[in-house]
């Protein structure tokens, strides 16, 4: 399974801050990788702009002479392509680091928002009393994509994996994993 995977099952070399030594992950789980679509256009569509903009503002003359000098069609396509640039990194940060982690132990919610805020949020497996999988509308009907929603006993009310793909899967994951880890501590 690739990093760049929406959903990786049993990753390698894997871990994370807090976890116990007797802890293993057994799922990764991002927004489904067709969400990223919208900023990929748009960054396309940014990338094609200067082609487009550079020749418009050099037509602008009087007597002959540009109003834009060069100098300033240097700076504003560099400064457009540093923007671009800016705007692809941090929407592929945003979805790489923002994870949805399943344990044998734990259900971790990753956020982070831009390079300065991180949310990390836990419950335990025995902690979650509902899994409901939604998903809405045609589009991500035809390909899959839907939230699932954690309902636990724990502070925070209800973990809410946003976008994932196969949604009815990773509810079924984490309810079979619910259950077993309920037999396993009713028969201890």
């Amino acid at each position: 399974m690739s990093a760049l995977s929406s959903f990786i099952e049993n990753p390698r070399n894997t871990m994370y801050d807090g976890e116990d030594n007797d802890e293993k992950i057994l799922y990764v789980i991002r927004r489904s990788r067709i969400t990223n679509l919208s900023w990929i256009l748009l960054a396309v569509i940014m990338f094609f702009v200067p082609f487009l903009a550079n020749p418009f503002l050099r037509s602008f003359k009087v007597a002959g002479v540009s109003l834009v000098s060069i100098k300033f069609v240097i700076i504003f396509t560099l400064s457009w392509y540093l923007a671009t640039i800016g705007l692809a990194f941090f929407n592929f940060l945003n979805w790489y680091f923002n994870v949805y982690v399943i344990t044998n132990k734990k259900i971790i919610d990753f956020d982070f928002f831009g390079i300065t805020y991180k949310n990390i949020t836990e419950t335990t497996l025995y902690n979650v009393e509902d899994v409901t999988s939604t998903i809405s509308g045609p589009f991500h009907t035809i390909f899959n994509i839907g939230d699932v929603f954690i309902q636990t006993a724990g502070e925070k009310r209800e973990f809410d994996f946003v976008l994932v793909d196969n949604p009815g899967k990773v509810r079924d994951i984490i309810s079979d994993l619910v259950a077993e880890k309920r037999d396993h501590h009713g028969n201890n």
